[in-house]
């Protein structure tokens, strides 16, 4: 159970997050849609893929969209080799809303501005959005192969993007739909997040105080993989070299 002690620490959080990216998904809830502009929804959710589609072809693989000029469901990406060979389908998603709360009609969202004044408020662990999202790219992947089976053997990877309250990744069970080969996230200065924790208080406080970075790794952006135990389709290898593997639950 994770709690909120006030509104003023709401308010404190999205003064200091406000640059990071809600990341988007074309699946929404619809009473959040009510609430904010779709418009704004769907920027949101076409620069998060764009977030994704950079991160791959940093990578130096290639990458295809898949679910335009359709009218027919279909994952975000086809993802290739070098050599062009394909090797993954990727769909994008992010849950922007832990849950709503229908005696203060709020959302717990940074996206929802009614809840920065509705006073002390309790958030609860709930992977409800998480195991819908999972099953809406399987139903694409299922979609795409009916129409295609050249498709059938390629493995499907989620990348999530979560609203600051809404992320409760790692208490989810990294056995799922069979279908998921794995799940992604883009993680942001992890070698420098952890050579900083090594450093003392009194040097962390001096760094913090001074902006002095000599010595710490660099600014970086990259993917976490989390494997599904129970996936009939693996991640490639090659590509699991390139992720920093189990940022929870450390699958087999």
């Amino acid at each position: 159970m994770v709690s909120t002690k006030t509104s003023l620490l709401y308010k404190e959080i999205k003064r200091k997050t406000k640059t990071r990216s809600q990341g988007g998904t074309r699946l929404v809830n619809s009473a959040l849609i009510a609430m904010l502009n779709s418009k704004t929804l769907n920027q949101i959710a076409a620069a998060n893929e764009a977030v994704v589609e950079k991160q791959f072809k940093k990578l130096r693989y290639s990458v295809r969209r898949l679910d335009r000029k359709t009218k027919r469901p279909r994952p975000d990406f086809l993802i290739a080799n070098r050599a062009g060979r394909p090797e993954m389908l990727c769909e994008v998603k992010t849950v922007l809303s832990a849950r709503y709360l229908a005696d203060r009609d709020a959302h717990i969202s940074m996206l929802d501005e009614k809840l920065c004044d509705t006073g002390v408020f309790e958030n609860q662990i709930d992977l409800t959005r998480i195991s819908d999202n999972l099953a809406d790219a399987v139903r694409k992947r299922n979609a795409l192969v009916e129409d295609d089976p050249r498709f059938a053997k390629l493995p499907l990877v989620v990348a999530f993007f979560f609203d600051f309250f809404s992320d409760f990744l790692p208490f989810y069970p990294p056995t799922m739909d069979q279908e998921i080969s794995g799940i992604l996230t883009i993680e942001i200065d992890a070698a420098l997040t952890k050579a900083f924790g090594k450093l003392s208080v009194e040097e962390q406080e001096l760094r913090l105080r001074t902006g002095f970075a000599a010595g710490l790794p660099p600014n970086s952006k990259g993917f976490a993989l989390v494997r599904n135990k129970t996936a009939r389709r693996r991640v490639p290898q090659d590509f699991q070299l390139r992720c920093r593997n189990e940022s929870y639950g450390e699958s087999d």
